[in-house]
C-alpha cells in the first residue's frame, strides 16, 4: 500500500473556513506536483438553474453553445442525461457548459465556446480551472446568508485539497482522519474539462465536520468523473443539431 500522510480532525466541533486554514493548511507538506491551486473565478459562462429546476423552457438558441452535441434534445432529456451523485445530505450534478443558459450580455474570452472536446491540459501547470456552483435552495438549507457563504467556501476548499493533495478520509480509533494520497493528485483524475459541477447541499451537509464534507465531495467527484465519458459518448451519438 502507498503510505499516506495523516492529519486528525476532531469531530466535536465544526470550525469556520478561516480556522480550518489555521488548523490544517499550515501543516500540509510540500505539494508533490506543480499543481498548487484550483481556480473557481470566471469559469462558469451561464446559468444552470433551468437545468436543475425546469421552471421554464430552454430552447436550443438560448444555450451557451447551440452546436454542442445533444443540444437539440429536449430540456427533460438533457437533464435526465446529466450525471449526478446523490446522498442523504448532498447532491452533485455535472452539466456540459454548452447546455448552460447563456447570459443576456455575451461573455468575451475565455468563455467563447471551444471546439468539442476541449484541448488537453498541460501537465506542468500550477493552477487548474473548475466550474463549480454551490446552490443553497431555501427549501434545502435553512441558514443565514452569511453562514451559507462561509460554508460554500469550505466546500470549494475541500475540492482544492482533493485535486491538489489527493485528500481522502479514513476511519481510526480516534475518529476520522484526513489523509493525503499522492497517487490521487491531479486535475485529470477529478475534473472533466468543459463541464460545470453543481453542488446542492442540505442544512446537515453545511453543519457536518470538514472531514465528512471532504469524504462526500470526494465520492461525488469520483463518481461523476467515471460517468461523464459515458454521457459524452451518448451525446456524440445524438449528432450535431440544427438551431431551433
Amino acid at each position: 500500500p502507498v503510505p499516506c500522510l495523516l492529519l486528525r480532525i476532531s469531530l466535536n466541533h465544526t470550525p469556520m473556513p478561516s480556522r480550518l486554514k489555521c488548523i490544517q493548511l499550515r501543516r500540509l507538506p510540500k505539494a508533490p506536483t506543480p499543481l498548487r491551486s484550483v481556480n473557481f473565478r470566471h469559469t462558469t459562462p451561464g446559468s444552470s438553474v433551468v437545468l436543475l429546476t425546469k421552471f421554464k423552457p430552454q430552447p436550443t438558441r438560448e444555450l451557451f453553445d447551440p452546436n454542442y452535441p445533444g443540444a437539440h434534445l429536449s430540456l427533460s432529456r438533457r437533464q435526465s442525461l446529466a450525471p449526478r451523485w446523490v446522498s442523504k445530505h448532498f447532491t452533485l450534478y455535472a452539466f456540459p457548459k454548452g447546455f448552460l443558459t447563456k447570459p443576456d450580455v455575451p461573455y468575451s474570452m475565455p468563455y467563447k465556446p471551444r471546439p468539442y472536446p476541449e484541448r488537453p491540459r498541460r501537465p506542468e501547470q500550477r493552477s487548474v480551472d473548475m466550474s463549480l456552483q454551490v446552490i443553497a435552495f431555501n427549501s434545502r438549507v435553512m441558514l443565514k446568508p452569511i453562514v451559507r457563504t462561509k460554508i460554500k467556501r469550505r466546500l470549494k476548499e475541500a475540492v482544492r485539497l482533493i485535486v491538489t493533495r489527493g485528500a481522502a478520509v479514513e476511519e481510526s480509533r480516534g475518529g476520522l482522519n484526513i489523509v493525503f494520497r499522492m497517487e490521487d493528485v491531479g486535475a485529470d483524475k477529478w475534473i472533466v474539462p468543459d463541464w460545470t459541477y453543481v453542488a446542492l447541499p442540505t442544512t446537515e451537509m453545511f453543519l457536518m465536520p470538514f472531514a465528512e464534507q471532504i469524504g462526500l465531495m470526494r465520492k461525488g467527484l469520483g463518481y461523476l468523473h467515471r460517468r461523464i465519458p459515458d454521457v459524452e459518448e451518448i451525446l456524440k451519438r445524438e449528432g450535431i443539431p440544427s438551431l431551433s
